[in-house]
């Protein structure tokens, strides 16, 4: 009796060329977290916190993992996964941290420009960052809206590749 290999039908039949442009992320990053005066009540200074970073394919290069750790122990550390969605040219990433927190991204890495966002009604949030032309640095700022219409500024995350 031969032995068949079963393939779930739901697989995709190839790699996507899109998954590419993720390239730039793979490897060690310093974070840097900047909130600014007054973020924790009035009067408070300036704070940044400091963290790590690391993006890696999984075999087969078709997910990209992603982990990072903080100083600050009240700030979270936590996994993702990130790959294609069913949106064409978008991905999504998959977060998971250490308070139990769960979120889903939409994710776009064109020309230069990294953008996540979540539309959920009761926390909305999204940041744009800009990849410098060297790749050493991911610049930009986290957003966030408590009605989905009305934005503010959260805080900037800095990426700056390590080594």
């Amino acid at each position: 009796m031969s032995e068949q290999k079963m393939t779930p039908a739901d697989l995709p039949s190839g790699r996507s060329p899109a998954l590419d442009r993720l390239d730039v992320l793979v490897g060690e990053w310093a974070t840097a977290a900047v909130f600014d005066a007054g973020f924790f009540g009035p009067g408070s200074p300036e704070v940044v916190g400091h963290g790590r970073t690391t993006f890696a394919w999984l075999k087969g290069r078709r997910v990209l993992a992603q982990t990072f750790t903080n100083d600050h122990p009240d700030a979270p550390d936590g996994l993702c996964a990130i790959g294609l969605s069913d949106q064409p040219e978008v991905f999504v990433q998959h977060y998971h941290d250490s308070r139990g927190e769960t979120r889903d991204y939409l994710m776009t890495l064109d020309d230069g420009e990294l953008r996540f966002w979540r539309a959920d009604p009761a926390f909305a949030q999204r940041y744009r960052g800009t990849v410098t032309a060297d790749g050493k640095t991911i610049e930009g700022a986290w957003e966030v809206s408590e009605d989905g219409h009305t934005w503010r500024h959260d805080f900037k995350l800095i990426y700056t590749r390590a080594g």
